[in-house]
């Protein structure tokens, strides 16, 4: 559909999305890999969530498992969440616009892009 090439090592793609951010455009390209056999290596699992952001855990002796907590992050997305909502309805109540510098530079700090 488009003439835009995506250099990648990957032949057998599944899929590629194209996500618009706040200043910019992120393309994830979708594929899949062959597990590999693992005869008495070192393996890690990861869990990657909300609540918990992520935990690692391995099948070596001595290492404790890991637990990040993603509630700090889930705090500051609920605050972001309630700042745009204001911004908002007071832009909407007040200037009978839906968009404003104040609202495009909250966005992009909150984006980090």
């Amino acid at each position: 559909m488009s003439e835009i090439k995506i250099p990648t090592s990957q032949t057998e793609i599944i899929e590629a999305r194209i996500i618009p951010k706040s200043s910019c455009y992120i393309i994830e390209i979708v594929y899949e890999k062959s597990e590999e056999i693992t005869n008495n290596q070192q393996v890690a699992g990861v869990d990657i969530g909300v609540n918990n952001l992520i935990a690692v855990t391995t099948n070596q002796t001595g290492i404790a498992p890991l637990l990040i907590k993603g509630r700090p992050l889930k705090a500051i997305n609920t605050f972001y969440n309630k700042q745009r909502s204001c911004l908002q309805s007071e832009l909407k109540n007040n200037h009978n616009r839906s968009n404003s510098e104040r609202l495009k530079k909250l966005t992009h700090i909150h984006v980090g892009s």
